[in-house]
Formats: structure tokens, sequence, C-alpha cells
């Protein structure tokens, strides 16, 4: 055996023990979609800022200021309101969206949850889950004849989905080029804080809207918002942990 022999052996050898092969997926029909949804809600945003600032502001405002919210439901109904229908639609698709991203992160199957089938799905699931409590919140103040306090709920939900459509922006954002669990973690924390915290001013503000009536809110409240969405976390749990939601 000739010296070129044994060297084009040994360059070839070394060759093959430092090639190893990667898995790339293809997301880019995932990523075109995502940045169609991110925009679509900025621009919402953007128009609703240009063309009635004083709407979305008080619905801001209503979150945190209890006169605020009195105020408003006095002069009009953001959640029938051409401004509030907005933004529970951009609330919907963004929640949707940050649903299916922590799913991929914690499972990872592209197959079954990175197409814009499931993102679908997941938006069917969030519009259903928003309109049937909507629909829950009217009828019990039609039949307990409470619609002063049930406008006063609906009014808080509306003004919280716009508020965590800041966070969602920005978490979809980010989760769109760096897909980490941290991220995902940190941002069911501060939607949990947000949540809970609209649970407690929603408790604060019935009770000063319905006397003596403690037991019931906290009874109504329990079973419109606490049961619903442990159902749903128990629901993305085990379409996590075994694909399968039942």
């Amino acid at each position: 055996m000739t010296n070129d022999t044994i060297g084009f052996q040994l360059v070839t050898e070394n060759i093959a023990s430092t090639l190893d092969e990667k898995v790339r997926f293809a997301d880019g029909a995932l990523a075109s979609y995502n940045f169609i949804v991110i925009l679509s809600a900025v621009a919402v945003m953007v128009l609703c800022k240009q063309f009635a600032p004083g709407r979305l502001g008080a619905i801001i405002s209503a979150f945190y200021r209890r006169s605020d919210t009195e105020k408003m439901t006095r002069e009009w109904n953001s959640p029938t309101s051409l401004t509030g229908f907005l933004m529970a639609a951009s609330y919907i698709v963004l929640l949707a969206l940050f649903i299916q991203k922590s799913v991929l992160i914690f499972n990872s199957d592209t197959s079954l949850y990175g197409g814009a089938d499931f993102f679908l799905k997941v938006c069917l699931f969030v519009s259903a889950f928003v309109s049937v409590r909507y629909l829950f919140i009217n009828v019990n103040g039609w039949v307990f004849n409470t619609q002063p306090a049930s406008q006063h709920h609906a009014t808080i939900h509306v003004s919280m989905m716009t508020s965590m459509n800041f966070v969602l922006m920005a978490l979809v954002l980010v989760l769109t080029f760096y897909q980490s669990m941290i991220c995902v973690i940190l941002g069911i924390i501060i939607l949990a804080v947000i949540y809970i915290y609209r649970i407690g001013k929603t408790f604060i503000d019935l009770q000063y809207l319905i006397k003596n009536e403690t037991l019931k809110i906290f009874l109504y409240l329990c079973t419109l918002e606490i049961i619903p969405i442990s159902v749903a976390f128990t629901m993305a749990f085990r379409l996590i942990a075994t694909n399968s939601v039942l």
C-alpha cells in the first residue's frame, strides 16, 4: 500500500467520524402565520388607538379603577362595542398562538401541534370558552335580576383581555424567534397573576354592587371562573403528556 493510499484513508476516516446528521424541522409555514397573527393584533391595537382612543383608554383603565368601570357601564356597553369585540378577537388568536407554542415546547411533536389546523382548533376552543362564559354572565344577570353587576363583570373581563393582549403580543413575538421553556413558564406566571387579580377585583366589586351576598358571589365566581380554568389547564396538561385531552 502506497503512502498516498494511506493518507487518503486517514483523511476519509476522520471526515466520517466528525460528520453528524442533524434533523431540522421546516417551520416556515408556522412562522408565516405567526407573523400574520401578531401583525394583525398590533394593527387592531393601533387602529383602536387612532380612531377610538377614548374608548380604548376607558377599557384599559377599567381594569384597575372601579369608578371608571361604573362610568363606562353607564355610558356604553364595552363587550358589545366594536372596540370590545376587536380586543376580544385579538385576545383569542394571541392566546391560541401562545398555547400552541407552549404545547410545542413541552411536547415538540410538530406533526400534531405545529400546523395551522391545530392553531385553528385552539382558536375555536378559546372562542367557545369566552362566548359561553359571556353568555352565562348575561343569563345569570337576567335570571337573578342583577344586570348591573353582570355588565360590570363582563366589562372587567373585556378590560382584562385588553391588558393581556399587550403581554401576549410580547410573549408570542419572543417565542417565535426563541423557543424557551423559561419564557413559557414566565408567561404563564404573568398571565396567572393578571387572572387572579381580575377574580379578586371582580369579587370585591360585586360585593359593593350586591350587598350581603358574599357566599353567592363566591360560588358564582367558582362556577364561572375557577372551575372552567382548572378544567382547561387539566386538558392542556393531558394533551402535552398523552396527546389526548380525555
